[in-house]
């Protein structure tokens, strides 16, 4: 004989369903980070967010898209993006 599984709610395991984790989300410590006085490089970047390199650029246009002025220093040895003071914020 064949057991019948009987689907149980996701409301009745734990009484409440699973909420979704609050506080900050990628794209604000992404804004923190290329906040900071000498900004962050695109592997700093990477580290801190777990993403890959194309990820985090595409994330900073994003930025870029929404008002926030962002400016690349390729003067160093690794380019640096970083939000300009007073503008966009």
């Amino acid at each position: 004989m064949a057991e019948q599984i009987k689907k149980i709610p996701s409301t009745c395991l734990g009484g409440e369903k699973l909420r979704k984790q609050t506080g900050k989300s990628k794209s604000d410590t992404l804004h923190q980070l290329l906040s900071r006085r000498n900004g962050a490089t695109v592997a700093q970047l990477q580290n801190q967010l777990g993403w890959q390199p194309h990820t985090v650029r595409a994330a900073i246009s994003r930025l870029r898209s929404s008002g926030v002025s962002i400016e690349l220093d390729r003067s160093g040895k690794f380019a640096r993006y970083r939000v300009i003071d007073g503008v966009g914020q």
